[in-house]
């Protein structure tokens, strides 16, 4: 308010001036001592005659400024944050005047004092990117990128994926490059909050989309664009820490990092035996227990990137080796009509052990700016072996209908290789460009596994006996290429032609070999579960679209032509062939508007197709649950779904607040389904399977009627009173979803909807916390049955603060509230983590903590489900009291020239970080 004031004083001011003639002044404002630009800036030019004569402006992105002044005397001052005014006097003539940089000095008294002074914008609107700005965001010291994003609008967590307006995030890059193969994980965890400059959000684009400016018919995905400060020739970081806690349990996890324009390394490794934090974050908000399971985890990676005359190459490698138990339980309660009454328990315990490595090289060759070659491979190995121990009853109206031990063990090698060529050239007219690409991949699968079941019925006697084992092997391998041609029509339109081939072949071994008592040995060859075949598809594809791509208006508008070959082939149990052609015609438009205002609007329409996997069309049973039989079906048909979206994002700088809705819509055809049937009481499938009284049979099949709803709000502003920001979050969904059971058709109706809110502190980087309420109802109903009801609610709060010197107070407390109505099974109950610790060395980038997890003594974590046959909670065990002692040590460049507390530099940093997409672009 501030300067909108100050800039329409100005205005009126320069008005009566108008008539006479007048010069430019101008000039850069910049740090004195790191000479970095100054945006925002205040500029003002005082009449020495008449001091109510005044006139003005604010420095732009780069510290620039250019006033419009008339000839005269004049005292010339400059303010910004933080730092000491400069005022001098200065004369105008009968010529413009450039007074070249001017330096401006912090107040290092003001900067140990200042909390918030105002309101920074924490977004920007630049064309189809938002900009946030991550100085109005105050975090501690010690946080992380994930922590950071956190706190801003937009962003959240579901189902393990990161979303942000509403849209799944693809891919993290740091200064537009991939990051460990675009591990996101890895990047919103290495990346510290004080060496990012500013974070770009903006829409996924492949390769070949960066170069031809075509979008591909595909889900609307996002990409998030880390920009770190490297001001200086070279920023270097790193963390490490160590920890040692109850039971001999100890952690180890450290990165070191280095960044230039030109090159990048990262290290990375991790050992552990507990899945406890090594201390106290503020990124997940403290909602979950620690998992209580046995565990050790190694890992190691590094990632290099080398820039060079517009040629790029990255490289990363990861080892991880990962064993671990679980435990759990869960209580099925099912809500269809025929299945209403029946109640499962059961509990289970599983081993896994595995080790993987992953490579990944991408090459990028840009000759000139005519030419662009890409080449991109992935290689990754993975070996290991599992075993579990699972035992289950199923009760009707509280009688029992069975019971079942299961026990499997597998041993498991896999390797997969995919390799990416991609060839662009711009043409002799601008906009006119040629684009080819080629891929290939191949991957084995070869697994021995052994199974040991027994199921008892309602009279406590065996109704079935399994004992067998099996051996499998599997390939996969695929071809594709394809060319796409643009041709620019008008100033701003340009017309797209494409074709693609693609070829898949898979080959699947598997034999299954029940034991023999006579001989003790497993020789009798099992039909049943045994199954040879090939499988082929052939895809060709054809696209033409027009795009209009203005400053305000962008559109895009087009069709696919695919025509999808399937062939099967199967020579064991039986020989038979099969062969499929769908045909499918793919059209796509979208809309986006951007607004002088800050505001965006985006409308979408398209279609696409899903080919049955060889999974669902392998006419194979799958035992491996003897209370849950399953096959494939080799008759299935293509779906095809059809999508509808609409975004609607708004910031105000001068607010300090962000708005996004996002709406969309979804319908399919032919949905791969399943066809189930229950049995009453202990009996043979088709003559074949055997399924015990309370036992499922399904095996896939289309069915049609399946829509989906989704909307989603988030808004976000600032509490000036509390020195806090404000994000409200509400998230709803309606699913309805066919079924087939006993032959009868049905539809599941689902409800979902959450509404979220968080506070979070913007005072200083001593006291960070984050204070968040949830709360999530789901209600399911079937056509045929009552359905299920159920209904969470979480408050956490999350807390930083260095409360006296170097000490320092962590805290994760929350409270959840379960009601499950179906079963009127209520939980409520309190999740508390403490933290203490010392800032140590005279750098303060040491530091040592006292961490105490789940001292509550809460004794399993609960989940909910909701199924189309069922509604379920599951049971996890926890590792509760306990403690670990932590040593961490940042390293951080002390010659870094951007590297400031988050929080105090004002406007300086703001939205600089555009280069590294526009290069990419």
């Amino acid at each position: 308010m501030y300067k909108i004031l100050i800039s329409i004083f100005f205005i009126i001011s320069s008005l009566s001036l108008f008539a006479q003639k007048s010069y430019t002044l101008k000039g850069k404002i910049l740090d004195s001592q790191k000479e970095f630009s100054l945006p925002g800036a205040t500029v003002i030019l005082t009449n020495k005659k008449d001091t109510i004569q005044k006139t003005g402006t604010i420095t732009n992105e780069n510290g620039d400024f250019n006033i419009k002044v008339k000839p005269g005397q004049y005292n010339f001052q400059v303010s910004f944050i933080g730092y000491k005014s400069s005022i001098k006097p200065i004369s105008i003539g009968q010529e413009s005047v450039d007074l070249g940089s001017l330096k401006l000095v912090e107040n290092s008294e003001l900067l140990q004092e200042i909390s918030i002074i105002e309101t920074l914008p924490p977004t920007k609107i630049k064309g189809d990117t938002t900009v946030f700005n991550p100085n109005a965001f105050k975090v501690n010291p010690d946080a992380s990128a994930g922590e950071l994003i956190a706190k801003m609008p937009g962003f959240y967590e579901t189902d393990g994926k990161l979303v942000v307006e509403g849209q799944v995030v693809a891919e993290i890059l740091v200064d537009g490059k991939r990051f460990f193969g675009n591990n996101m994980s890895q990047a919103l965890e290495t990346i510290p909050n004080d060496v990012i400059k500013n974070i770009e959000v903006y829409e996924y684009k492949s390769d070949d989309e960066k170069f031809t400016g075509v979008k591909n018919n595909e889900d609307d995905k996002k990409t998030i664009n880390i920009v770190t400060n490297k001001k200086s020739k070279r920023l270097l970081f790193g963390d490490v820490a160590a920890g040692y806690g109850k039971d001999n349990r100890y952690g180890f996890d450290g990165n070191l990092n280095s960044f230039s324009d030109d090159n990048s390394i990262t290290l990375t490794a991790k050992s552990r035996d507990v899945n406890a934090p090594l201390k106290l974050s503020n990124r997940r908000f403290g909602t979950s227990s620690i998992d209580g399971n046995d565990i050790q985890d190694d890992s190691f990676g590094i990632n290099v990137v080398n820039s060079k005359n517009d040629n790029d190459i990255e490289f990363s490698y990861e080892y991880g080796n990962r064993e671990n138990e679980n435990t759990s339980s869960n209580v099925k309660t099912y809500t269809s009509e025929v299945l209403t009454g029946q109640v499962q328990n059961s509990t289970s315990t599983s081993n896994n052990d595995n080790d993987e490595h992953n490579i990944n090289l991408r090459i990028s060759l840009n000759s000139n700016k005519k030419n662009r070659l890409m080449s991109n491979t992935m290689f990754s190995t993975s070996d290991g072996g599992s075993s579990s121990n699972s035992i289950s009853n199923t009760l009707l109206n509280d009688g029992l209908l069975n019971s079942n031990t299961n026990q499997n063990s597998s041993t498991n090698k896999k390797y997969n290789i995919n390799q990416s060529i991609n060839y662009s050239r711009a043409l002799n007219k601008k906009g006119r460009s040629l684009s080819l690409n080629a891929g290939f991949s191949h991957s084995n699968n070869e697994s021995d596994d052994e199974q040991l079941s027994e199921t008892l019925n309602d009279s406590n006697d065996v109704s079935q006996s399994i004992n067998r084992i099996s051996d499998s092997e599997s390939k996969n391998m695929g071809i594709n290429g394809g060319l796409t041609y643009n041709e620019p029509i008008g100033e701003k339109g340009f017309a797209s032609i494409g074709y693609r081939f693609n070829y898949n072949e898979q080959e699947s071994d598997k034999y299954g070999y029940n034991y023999n008592e006579t001989d003790e040995t497993y020789s009798e060859l099992d039909e049943l579960t045994s199954n040879q075949f090939e499988n082929s598809t052939i895809k060709n594809a054809g696209r033409f679209s027009y795009n209009i791509r203005g400053k305000k208006h962008s559109f895009s508008l087009g069709a696919d032509l695919e025509l999808t070959s399937l062939k099967n082939e199967e020579s064991y149990p039986k020989q038979s062939d099969f062969d499929k052609d769908f045909y499918a015609f793919k059209p796509y438009l979208r809309y986006s508007l951007n607004l002088d205002n800050q505001k965006r609007i985006n409308l979408n329409y398209s279609s696409r197709t899903s080919t049955p996997s060889v999974s669902d069309l392998q006419e194979v049973v799958d035992v491996s649950n003897p209370l849950y039989i399953s096959k494939g079906n080799s008759e299935l048909d293509q779906s095809r779904t059809h999508y509808l979206m609409a975004y609607y994002s708004a910031s105000n700088i001068e607010k300090g607040s962000h708005l996004a809705v996002y709406l969309m819509a979804t319908a399919t055809n032919n949905t791969v389904g399943r066809r189930t049937l229950v049995a009453a009481q202990d009996t043979t499938i088709n003559g074949l399977y055997f399924l015990p009284a309370g036992g499922q049979f399904s095996e896939t099949v289309n069915l049609n009627g399946q829509y989906m709803l989704n909307a989603n709000m988030s808004y976000s502003f600032p509490l000036k009173q509390l020195k806090s920001k404000f994000n409200i979050n509400t998230r709803a969904s309606f699913s309805h979803n066919p079924t087939f059971v006993n032959d009868k058709k049905a539809f599941t109706d689902s409800w979902n909807i959450n509404h979220g809110m968080t506070l979070s502190s913007n005072i200083n980087e001593k006291i960070d916390f984050t204070f968040t309420s949830s709360s999530n109802y789901q209600k399911s109903s079937n056509t045929s049955s009552s359905g299920s009801e159920y209904i969470s609610q979480n408050t956490s709060l999350n807390m930083y603060w260095n409360f006296y010197k170097d000490l320092i107070f962590r805290t994760n407390a929350s409270n959840d509230y379960q009601n499950n109505f179906s079963t009127d099974k209520v939980d409520s109950f309190w999740h508390l983590n403490l933290g203490l610790s010392t800032k140590v060395f005279k750098s303060k980038r040491g530091e040592l903590s006292f961490t105490a997890y789940d001292i509550l003594g809460k004794e399993d974590q609960r989940s909910h489900i909701i199924n189309d046959l069922y509604t379920a909670d599951y049971y996890t065990n926890t590792l509760n009291k306990f403690y670990i002692l932590t040593f961490s040590y940042k390293l951080r460049n002390g010659n870094n020239k951007n590297q400031r507390r988050r929080g105090m530099q004002g406007r300086h940093s703001m939205y600089n970080g555009m280069n590294y997409r526009d290069r990419m672009m």
